[in-house]
């Protein structure tokens, strides 16, 4: 498990190079990434691939080359005069100026795929909770993260029907675990479900989604430890826990500032 959290969370970090390059990453988003270039030499070559490209762009003023007619015949004649035509003939005619151009041509349709590819795949379908334990760690609302994942606050009735896996028996936690309201989450056209309770004024948030649903906790240090006879991948933070284990039916994260027993009873309970 720790070897796919780290490949996802090299792909993420490669990914937000261009927007980093750039400098249109949050501040939440500038500092990971930093922490990633200190150790990571591949991605350290492809920003300053990146960045040579920018400065390229930037010093392209000439005006395009406009082959003329004259050249044109010369061409037709060299074809028609030998199957063997020579393209050094026309590379020797064709200065560095013109062939700038081109360069930046090719620049300007990589930069496109860069950003088509991080807008669309997104991680490939995957959920980066990391972006949630940022929001919850700083103890904002997590706008961020919904930003990237849209929610729908739905009923419970609702939420069954949104998803192709069991519905986590919410219901059956302890009255002190009040529902204070369910969410309905999409990602690359996949569906999970976050239940959002409230605990003598403390808050946990249950994360259920299904089996083989990719995902991440970005830069997030995860230890492996059983919890209720269950293997359990946790993190923890001065002021937050999370806990990711497997149920029957579908997976769990379960993210607040609880204590480790109250988080036993989710696990017992849920798994």
């Amino acid at each position: 498990m720790e070897k796919i959290f780290a490949f996802f969370q090299h792909r993420r970090l490669q990914q937000a190079l261009v927007l980093y390059a750039d400098g249109e990453l949050s501040p939440n988003e500038v500092t990971p990434v930093r922490r990633h270039l200190e150790s990571c030499e591949a991605c350290r070559q492809k920003l300053a691939d990146i960045r040579a490209c920018r400065e390229f762009l930037k010093a392209g003023k000439a005006a395009p080359f406009i082959p003329t007619e004259q050249l044109w015949q010369r061409i037709v004649r060299k074809i028609s005069s030998s199957p063997r035509f020579l393209a050094d003939e026309i590379l020797s005619f064709l200065s560095w100026r013109h062939w700038r151009w081109a360069f930046v041509a090719a620049g300007l349709l990589l930069f496109g795929l860069a950003i088509w590819n991080r807008t669309n795949n997104s991680g490939a379908g995957v959920i980066d909770y990391g972006i949630f334990l940022d929001d919850m760690h700083q103890e904002t609302p997590a706008a961020n993260f919904y930003k990237r994942y849209p929610a729908q606050v739905v009923k419970l009735a609702e939420a069954r029907q949104a998803i192709t896996f069991p519905l986590a028996a919410i219901e059956t936690l302890p009255e002190a675990f009040r529902l204070d309201c369910v969410r309905v989450l999409e990602c690359n056209g996949k569906k999970c479900i976050q239940f959002t309770c409230i605990k003598e004024n403390k808050v946990i948030n249950i994360f259920q989604h299904a089996p083989g649903q990719p995902w991440t906790l970005g830069d997030y240090a995860v230890a492996r430890t059983p919890i209720c006879n269950v293997e359990c991948a946790v993190v923890n933070m001065k002021n937050l826990r999370a806990v990711n284990w497997q149920g029957r039916a579908s997976e769990y994260l379960a993210v607040g500032n609880l204590a480790p027993e109250e988080f036993e009873q989710v696990v017992k309970i849920l798994q």
